[in-house]
């Protein structure tokens, strides 16, 4: 399993009705699905992922150091 920024979480389903039943789904916080942006803001809150965050920063071709100065 990926590193994850906050624990999963059950999200259930509603019905037609608008009603929630007993289905759910879960909902996975991985470093890969969460946005630069909100990988920009965790990367100083998280020290202990901090090097998994600024890897997938790198990946995306953002630099932490050139969007603090704007």
């Amino acid at each position: 399993m990926p590193i994850k920024l906050k624990p999963s979480s059950k999200e259930y389903i509603k019905d037609s009705a608008g009603r929630t039943g007993s289905k759910y789904k879960w909902i996975h916080y991985t470093v890969t699905g969460a946005k630069t942006e909100e990988l920009l803001k965790l990367r100083n809150s998280k020290p202990k992922k901090r090097n998994v965050i600024e890897n997938e920063l790198i990946k995306r071709g953002v630099s932490w150091e050139t969007s603090k100065k704007k």
